[in-house]
């Protein structure tokens, strides 16, 4: 590869033949340019030489000489100039570079080189200055504007980057793949500038028809046009091109692929499916194809189906960290937790670790009532989750937490983590049921657990759970009568028996007099769970009145 780029060199003007040699059409140099040149040549040959013995050194000491008698060959002084980057010796390429670029016949590709050294050199505002100086000069690339907008970014110059994603646009009108790069440096205005958010999207979203106008035959060129299209919240353009992208080349795996993730985004899961089957006839060994299949089957609840088809994936492909963690999904959907610990403790030696490998063990091991190891996978999750932007600790995994925390006994942590839940999610209703019903079991701040039940039950109000919780806090406050209404309600909401809502309704129905009512309730909470403090209370209460008509013994 060296010897080639030297090959290139020689020829290239002032190495391959002298550059003051007479012609018709060249005046005749001064002699003290024949000097220079002859002695650049001089140097050029020696330096080829010693390359062609591999004495990388040597090759680089005596044509950093050529560039000091003849800067004219800028293939050369660009093949220089990154050599001494390379190799760390920064004082020298810029000394290099310098000079270069104070030349007016210098390209942009060598001043785009000077910004490169400039940044590295840690002096961004003389790299923004050769950027632009590349910028105004052919052969422009479009590495120049994206080296210009992060610097512009970084300084908090946004509003700047805008007229040269313009003039970018115009330079590279023809060339979609250009254009597409173009359209990420509008979105990394728009993070880095949210005011300038609705600008930039439009300008992307102008420049995305731009290539589509010009119709490009990569197929490459079109996936990345249909993926811009996502991230820009216009799936039905994206749509539009992978169906475009189909017609011409209907085997395409990508486009089907890209389709069916499209598809399952927005839950259209017949199509997903047709998608999906027709990718498998195409590519049978594709895990990714199994993987999706298998998301299909859990959108549809068929969790033995989509169990299968997680493990076709993790066979084609064991690095494959979705069709783990989504295999643990199933088994988990499917009452095995135990399955899943073990299907995520392998996982752990085949992918990198994971805020949802490492959660999933916490729901696994906490399911098993295997509490502590429970809570080292939530914390291993926590921090894991803490480091993505956004994290990905969100309020239902602080209400998982928190659940886990108050079945350990752990009251104070376990409020910690469920009044995270609600500050992310005020609305949330399982955490708000949860803490207070806590609050309401331990008879602490009844009127604040009564309003969060409420505001649980108007999100759900047919829901057993709630019911009991409110008919369990108004118990609490001693309104009898009311909480026996909610807590008759619960039973007739529940689709099993509960023996926690049956010895709630046992005890509201004693405090309301309604003794008949109490002892049905605790002998049928007794049927369901064995519990000494539940037949004490049965045991304890009133016997039934006897009837005038029962037969006497």
């Amino acid at each position: 590869m060296v010897l080639a780029m030297v090959v290139a060199g020689c020829r290239t003007p002032g190495l391959g033949k002298p550059s003051g040699a007479p012609s018709a059409k060249r005046s005749v140099a001064a002699p003290a340019d024949w000097e220079r040149r002859a002695e650049a040549h001089a140097a050029f040959a020696a330096g080829l030489v010693r390359g062609m013995n591999g004495d990388s050194e040597g090759l680089l000491r005596y044509f950093e000489r050529v560039t000091e008698n003849d800067l004219s060959n800028h293939e050369l002084v660009a093949d220089v100039a990154r050599r001494l980057l390379q190799q760390g010796k920064m004082d020298r390429a810029l000394k290099l570079l310098d000079r270069v670029s104070a030349r007016s016949d210098t390209p942009g590709e060598l001043h785009a080189l000077h910004g490169v050294a400039l940044t590295q050199a840690g002096r961004p505002a003389d790299a923004l200055k050769a950027y632009l100086r590349a910028a105004e000069r052919p052969p422009v690339i479009v590495a120049v504007y994206q080296a210009v907008v992060r610097i512009l970014a970084e300084d908090r110059r946004t509003s700047e980057a805008l007229p040269l994603l313009a003039r970018a646009r115009n330079s590279f009108a023809a060339e979609p793949g250009s254009l597409l790069e173009i359209v990420d440096l509008y979105r990394v205005i728009g993070v880095a500038d949210p005011k300038l958010q609705p600008q930039t999207q439009a300008a992307a979203l102008e420049v995305l028809a731009q290539v589509r106008v010009l119709k490009p035959e990569d197929p490459g060129i079109s996936l990345r046009l249909a993926d811009r299209y996502v991230q820009f919240g216009q799936a039905d353009q994206s749509e539009a091109v992978l169906r475009e992208l189909q017609e011409r080349a209907p085997r395409n795996p990508a486009a089907l692929s890209r389709l069916a993730e499209l598809y399952l985004r927005s839950g259209r899961i017949p199509e997903a499916s047709r998608q999906l089957e027709a990718l498998r006839k195409i590519d049978p060994a594709n895990p990714v194809t199994y993987y999706f299949l298998g998301v299909v089957a859990l959108q549809e609840k068929e969790f033995e189906r989509a169990r299968n088809h997680f493990e076709r994936a993790i066979l084609l492909n064991p690095t494959l960290e979705p069709a783990q963690t989504d295999l643990a999904v199933a088994l988990l959907s499917l009452q095995r937790p135990e399955d899943a610990v073990s299907v995520l403790d392998r996982a752990r030696k085949e992918v990198p670790p994971s805020f949802r490998l490492e959660y999933l063990s916490g729901v696994a091991r906490s399911q098993l009532k295997r509490f502590d190891l429970a809570l080292e996978a939530y914390s291993a999750a926590e921090k894991l989750g803490a480091t993505n932007q956004p994290p990905l600790t969100d309020h239902r995994f602080y209400f998982q937490v928190g659940a886990l925390l108050e079945r350990k006994g752990d009251e104070s942590k376990s409020i910690e983590y469920l009044e995270k839940s609600l500050e992310l999610k005020p609305d949330f209703d399982e955490a708000l049921n949860h803490l207070g019903y806590m609050w309401a079991e331990k008879g602490k701040n009844l009127p604040r657990a009564r309003a969060m039940i409420e505001q649980a039950l108007q999100a759900e109000p047919e829901n057993p759970a709630y019911m009991d919780s409110m008919g369990w806090v108004l118990y609490r406050l001693g309104r009898y009568p009311e909480a026996l209404e909610w807590l008759t309600k619960a039973r007739q909401r529940l689709t099993e028996p509960d023996a926690t809502v049956l010895d709630h309704l046992g005890d509201a129905a004693a405090a309301s007099g309604r003794w008949d009512l109490a002892r049905d309730a605790w002998a049928a909470s007794l049927k369901v769970e064995s519990s000494a403090s539940i037949a004490k209370k049965l045991a304890d209460a009133p016997p039934a009145p006897v009837s005038p008509n029962s037969p006497r013994k």
